[in-house]
């Protein structure tokens, strides 16, 4: 019993420190994309309160999503950005 607990845990820690899942990266994209149709739109209509604040949080979930992706070369994201097209 206490073997198969060890193996149940070990398993777990292997699965969870394993690569970041294949869609954060598109989670990533999809928020960078909401900052700019928001950024766009201001620029076009002109800003308000609510676009300022709704900005605001759009830049923040944006710098979360991203944080991993932020040193990552050229060739790379771009083959992984692949995947979100899929």
């Amino acid at each position: 019993m206490k073997t198969l607990v060890l193996s149940f845990a070990v398993l777990l820690l292997m699965v969870s420190c394993g690569e970041e899942k294949e869609d954060a990266i598109c989670d990533c994209i999809a928020s960078t994309e909401k900052l700019n149709e928001k950024a766009s739109g201001i620029l076009k209509n002109g800003v308000t309160a609510q676009s300022e604040a709704e900005l605001r949080v759009l830049k923040a979930e944006k710098k979360k999503k991203c944080v991993k992706f932020e040193l990552m070369g050229g060739p790379e994201m771009k083959k992984r950005m692949e995947t979100c097209k899929q």
